[in-house]
């Protein structure tokens, strides 16, 4: 009787290789802007549309140029108060946001100073990026695969299995972005932002066979 020859599965180690550099951001998004509230919505609205010329004016005459400059949000909202548990309308209340791209991360204190005497009282983000980030990204990709190599001759090298170096499998996982931050202005001189690092991580997903 004839039996046909039946492959062994294939022996493999999988394993997780991560990689990570820290790099020095060369831009920043910030998020500032104005809020008014007026019984009238006209009111707010145009006391809001005043101080937010203000403000621009202000920060293109330090050199910010108009393409670095556009609104993130704009938005009327109704406000109540309450009698009885009845709302009663007491008011308007206008926000108008923009996103700033700052190309010198050392200007980015003078900007907050300029924009809150001329108007702004209200951030939301502070986000240190790089302009190019694809060149660190494939560094922190190529330790990424380093490690993953490293830790399967780790494995075969403890359980003595006789590891092919290069993997049958690897597929990269993307990290999830890190939350900017954020931060509330108020009157004073330019606050003393710290400059962060930018994070760039790089994960991958690697089978080894033996």
């Amino acid at each position: 009787m004839y039996f046909p020859h039946t492959a062994s599965p294939a022996k493999t180690i999988a394993v997780t290789g991560q990689g990570t550099l820290r790099v020095k951001p060369d831009t920043v998004i910030i998020t500032i802007g104005i809020r008014t509230e007026h019984t009238s919505a006209l009111e707010a609205l145009t006391e809001n549309a005043t101080r937010a010329n203000a403000m621009l004016q202000a920060l293109k005459a330090i050199g910010v140029a108009n393409e670095d400059i556009e609104t993130s949000s704009f938005s009327i909202y109704p406000k109540y108060t309450y009698t009885n548990q009845t709302p009663i309308l007491a008011g308007y209340e206008v926000e108008h946001m923009f996103d700033m791209t700052v190309k010198d991360v050392q200007k980015v204190g003078m900007m907050y100073e300029t924009a809150v005497t001329n108007g702004a009282n209200i951030a939301r983000q502070l986000q240190f990026k790089l302009a190019n980030e694809q060149p660190h990204y494939q560094q922190a990709l190529t330790l990424a695969v380093k490690n993953a190599q490293e830790k399967a001759r780790v494995l075969a090298r403890t359980l003595q299995l006789p590891l092919y170096d290069v993997p049958i499998e690897i597929k990269e996982s993307h990290p999830s972005p890190l939350p900017p931050r954020t931060m509330v202005l108020a009157d004073g001189a330019a606050p003393p932002i710290q400059t962060q690092e930018v994070v760039i991580s790089a994960t991958v997903h690697a089978i080894f066979s033996y």
